[in-house]
């Protein structure tokens, strides 16, 4: 494992849902693992989420009051914990064991970013093109733009420039 100051952090960020964030990163974390990286997703999910089951154990710890519930299994371990704010990606990012953090979301914090875009479901034009601090733009349809382009498809090649521009770098 990489230093906790030193573990890279990528963020990948959309004008709006369902550009195919998810599905992109879920081939590219396949792509990590299989260059044997630790891998670690920190989703934003601005709507909030609920982990817990009704009627389950750590539902009724939750119910009873407690403040945090630690779920331990063979080989997982889940943290459901009661907060007064949302904490920020970096506290989120010590927490973890990884050699790469990937954001998905975190639009205003967002650090490394690389744009998801689809044709008819983001913006007219990338975000990228207007914006400098992107470091690469992932899509469907061939856009001129001055960082290094894939397509949306190209889960390997987006794995590979990540570990060549963010984690051999660290």
């Amino acid at each position: 494992m990489l230093n906790k100051k030193t573990t890279p952090v990528v963020s990948f960020v959309a004008a709006g849902s369902n550009s195919g964030k998810t599905t992109l990163i879920e081939k590219v974390v396949k792509a990590l693992k299989g260059r044997g990286l630790r891998v670690a997703v920190i989703k934003h999910a601005s709507k909030g989420f609920d982990l817990d089951q009704p009627g389950k154990d750590s539902w009724r710890f939750r119910q009873a009051g407690a403040d945090a519930v630690v779920l331990v299994g063979p080989g997982e371990t889940a943290i459901i914990e009661t907060t007064d704010r949302e904490p920020s990606p970096e506290e989120l990012e010590g927490r973890v064991n990884a050699d790469i953090v990937i954001h998905e979301g975190f639009k205003k914090s967002a650090r490394n970013k690389i744009e998801v875009f689809r044709a008819g479901i983001s913006a007219d034009r990338p975000l990228c093109l207007d914006d400098r601090t992107f470091s690469a733009l992932v899509s469907d349809k061939q856009f001129d733009v001055p960082v290094p382009f894939f397509d949306l498809n190209d889960a390997t090649g987006v794995a590979e420039f990540i570990v060549k521009k963010f984690v051999q770098k660290s």
